[in-house]
């Protein structure tokens, strides 16, 4: 949560006002707003780690590795920065995530995705993820929440 890790997250998270009006309800998220997200999720377990892509931060993945109310990982978050997007990085990173996870012994991830995120829904079912049920977020958000099972 340093001065510098912020920043980084501001320029990857503004890069997209798209899909923080669909989250957040806002175009641009302020570095102290990020900074009270970030103390909540910390609180709950959650983990961050930033995509690079020579040398540049390409985007961020958050996710929990312990959901107390299904004992699933969950991913919380997927951006890539703009300048970056289409190219991949993505569904490398996920693939990535998904293989630590399996390192680790699990068998199944969870995540959520807002019902107006068509590009996520797209990107999320090609990836093999399959939709469970409909939810509310955190952010009071209509969601479906998908699910994908490791071999």
């Amino acid at each position: 949560m340093s001065p510098e890790s912020l920043q980084i997250q501001a320029s990857i998270l503004n890069s997209q006002p798209a899909f923080n009006l669909m989250v957040e309800h806002k175009a641009y998220l302020d570095p102290l707003e990020i900074l009270e997200d970030n103390r909540k999720n910390l609180d709950m377990g959650e983990k961050m780690l930033y995509i690079k892509l020579h040398n540049e931060y390409a985007g961020l993945i958050t996710y929990l590795p312990d959901y107390s109310l299904d004992h699933h990982p969950w991913i919380g978050l997927l951006v890539i920065h703009k300048q970056y997007s289409r190219q991949g990085i993505g569904k490398t990173a996920v693939h990535e995530l998904e293989r630590m996870f399996k390192q680790q012994g699990l068998h199944t991830v969870r995540l959520a995705v807002q019902l107006e995120n068509k590009a996520g829904e797209a990107f999320w079912t090609g990836n093999g993820y399959v939709r469970i049920r409909s939810a509310i977020d955190n952010h009071n958000n209509e969601v479906d929440v998908y699910g994908k099972q490791f071999n």
